[in-house]
Order: C-alpha cells, then structure tokens, then sequence
C-alpha cells in the first residue's frame, strides 16, 4: 500500500556515459538503452533503443553523445533519449512525473554546473515530485551485501572502482559518505580502449577508423587481460596466425541477401567462406585492456590502475580506515568484465598492500547494472530515500540551493593522528 503523502513509484536512472540503466525500484532487472543519438548511413536518426531496435546497418554509424570526457555537457541531445526513455510507448515505463521520486546518477567530479543544470531539467523540465541525485559508487555502496558480507550485513566503509566509458574512477567512501580528498581518476575507459583498438587495426589490417561500434563489439568479444604481458606477446613474436593458440579470428560484418549478418568470432574448426573478410587479431587482444594497467605503453603520464588504488588509499590519513578500504574493495562498469581481469587485479594488488591488512575484492556478476539495483534496493526503503531527496516543494521555495546543500560534497572526518 503506498505511504499517504507520499509518491507512489521510484524510478531510477543509472546515468552512465555509454549506456542507461532504468526501471522502477519495483523491477527486477534494468532497461539498458544506449545514451547517444545515432545516425546510420540512411541519415536515418536513432534515439536510445531505437538504435538497436531499429537500426540494421552498424556500419558507419556516427554517433552524439551527451557526456564530453565524463562530464554531461550536453542536455539537448540528453532530454530527448530521457524523453523516449520516461515517456514512449515502446520503452514502456509511463513515468508520471507528479506521483514519482527520481534517483539519478552523475560523475564522481561532476562539475557543479553541470549538477546545477541537472537539477533544474528535474524540477523544471519534467516536474518530478521528489528527487535524489548522487554518484554511482553510492548506490554501489548501498548494494554491497552479499558481495563483501554474505549474510552479515555491510559496512559503511568500502572502495569503490568504476571503470566505464569515459574513465576510471577510484572512490573511499567513509562513513556512507564520498570522502573527496582521495578520489583519484585515470583518464582510460572503454573509449579510449575502442580508439586505441580502432587505430591499431586501422593501421596494421582495414582501414576501421569509421567503424566504431563495429570495433567495439570486437573489443568486447576478443579482447582479454593477460597475466603475463611480455611472456604473450613473445608467443606472438615468435609463432605465426596459424600457430598462435592466442590469435583468434574475427569475421567482420556484411550484407546478404537474407540482411546484414553481425560480425563473430570464427570457429577454426568449420571451412571459411571465401566471401568474408576475416581480421585475424593476435597481441591486439592483450595490449587494448593493458592500458588499464599500464597507461605509459601510449605515452599517458598517469599510474596504472593498481598503483591510482594505492595511491587513493595513501591519500586517507587514518591507518584503520585505509585497512577498512582493503577490507571492502568492490570493482564495477563495463572494463571489469574483460576476461582475467579479476585474477591480474587481484595478483598486483596483493603484491602491493602490506602482508598483515586483509584484501578483499568484490567482482559482482552484473557489473554493469549493480549500481541500478542498489539504487533500487534504497528506492524499496521510503524512509532512508525520503531522509536524502529534495522535494519539488522545497526546490521551489529555496531554489537550486538546495540540491548543492544536500547533495553536495559532505565533510567526512577522519583522523590524522593514527597514522
């Protein structure tokens, strides 16, 4: 029975910059649309799902998307996929506005004119009844049971390492609250993963620098985490295509008579038709996911993912809060999802902290969408949801102000002299 009083739904938006996570806290599982405008070959314009319900030709798609290096720039192209998203018969959620409270996510270091703007598209634009905006290690963090804690509850501390689209970003959060100070950010996310991937092949085999979703999907499929970086790329030195048990083959997309048949990978085992075109990857699929954890191979004067951890952690001035962030790491976004990822991370990690702190690591099956569903797990909980949200009535008797007061960056005291 709904609460008297109270809206009726909570709807939650995992903003991401590559793809959106939705539905009502009430939902099982999340829409997951694309967060761009796309333009096929046709001129044909998609908005959000339309792009993968609509479009058949991936080839030579162009895309607009509204987060410029992590940051949510653009809301012209952003209000129409939210427009489709909240209102369209074919997503299907029929958000009403009035009887719903929002819970939005927004970069870790959103600037806070871009939080501002936010803010009033919210109130403003659509009207919602209430509203919570926060980062998406924050619903994480709501999330964390059952991946650090079993059974026994979570604690108010933990790490949490998003590794998306645009970046990576590396957030304490003490005492449920984001503790800024030791916020570090590596600027390689799926983007420039795609790119790199992009211009090696573009280099070395086809010309794909128009292609990215093509090369995405192949970086998605192929492309793994080696434990032992300089070992491989001998065996890829040495050995031909042929030989190389790591070379894999990747059939490119092209039309036929019965439509656009999706690129794949090739099982070696079955005859070749002579009409593919067949791109045959070998380091490639190792040196793309080492930039995580080596920058400097392209020249980027930035710390490797394990050290930017250490570093995160150094950066806290309390000896038992940094054991207590050992304790409850937790890893999302799509990056985390490439095949060895867990155990090199795990491997360089150990190596780094001190033999007598306790590492825990948390890899959740769905890393994708595990920030929805703390979302949802808090929107399922009126009372704690209701104590973090502005109303639209207080939006309009204070202004903007108020969503900088309550949702702006919190003070988290931790001590220094325990060192």
């Amino acid at each position: 029975m709904p609460v008297a009083g109270l809206p009726r739904a909570t709807f939650i938006i995992d903003n991401g910059a590559y793809n959106i996570k939705a539905g009502f806290a009430t939902n099982e599982v999340p829409s997951v649309i694309p967060n761009c405008l796309a333009r096929g070959r046709g001129r044909q314009v998609y908005i959000g799902d339309e792009f993968f319900t609509q479009c058949k030709d991936f080839s030579g798609v162009v895309f607009r998307r509204p987060f410029e290096k992590g940051h949510l720039t653009n809301w012209e192209s952003e209000k129409a996929i939210w427009d489709r998203l909240l209102f369209s018969n074919e997503v299907g959620f029929h958000v009403d506005p009035d009887e719903t409270v929002l819970t939005v996510t927004e970069p870790a270091l959103q600037l806070p004119v871009c939080s501002s703007n936010m803010d009033q598209i919210v109130f403003e634009e659509y009207g919602f009844s209430s509203y919570y905006r926060c980062t998406t290690a924050a619903l994480v963090h709501e999330n964390e049971t059952g991946i650090l804690f079993g059974a026994s509850g979570r604690s108010d501390t933990s790490l949490i390492i998003d590794s998306g689209y645009s970046a990576t970003v590396i957030i304490p959060i003490i005492e449920n609250n984001v503790y800024y100070p030791a916020v570090r950010r590596l600027n390689v996310g799926g983007k420039l993963l795609r790119n790199f991937l992009k211009e090696t092949i573009s280099f070395r085999y086809y010309n794909m620098m128009d292609e990215s979703w093509i090369v995405n999907e192949i970086k998605d499929q192929c492309c793994f985490v080696t434990t032992s970086f300089a070992k491989d790329l001998e065996t890829c030195k040495k050995l031909p295509a042929a030989r190389n048990p790591l070379a894999l083959d990747y059939v490119l997309p092209r039309a036929m008579a019965s439509g656009i048949r999706q690129g794949h990978i090739r099982d070696k085992a079955l005859p070749s038709d002579p009409d593919d075109q067949i791109l045959t990857l070998g380091n490639e699929r190792f040196s793309v996911p080492e930039l995580l954890f080596n920058p400097s191979d392209i020249g980027m004067r930035q710390a490797g993912l394990p050290e930017a951890i250490m570093q995160s952690i150094s950066a806290v001035p309390d000896a038992d809060v940094r054991g207590l962030l050992l304790g409850n790491v937790v890893f999302v976004g799509g990056n985390t999802k490439f095949s060895g990822f867990r155990d090199r991370m795990s491997t360089e990690l150990r190596a780094l902290v001190p033999d007598d702190i306790t590492l825990r690591l948390g890899f959740p099956e769905e890393p994708i969408t595990y920030g929805w569903q703390g979302g949802a797990k808090l929107g399922m909980d009126r009372t704690s949801l209701q104590s973090r949200q502005v109303t639209r009535k207080e939006y309009l008797e204070h202004g903007p102000s108020i969503c900088m007061r309550k949702f702006g960056k919190k003070t988290v005291k931790v001590l220094e002299n325990n060192v």
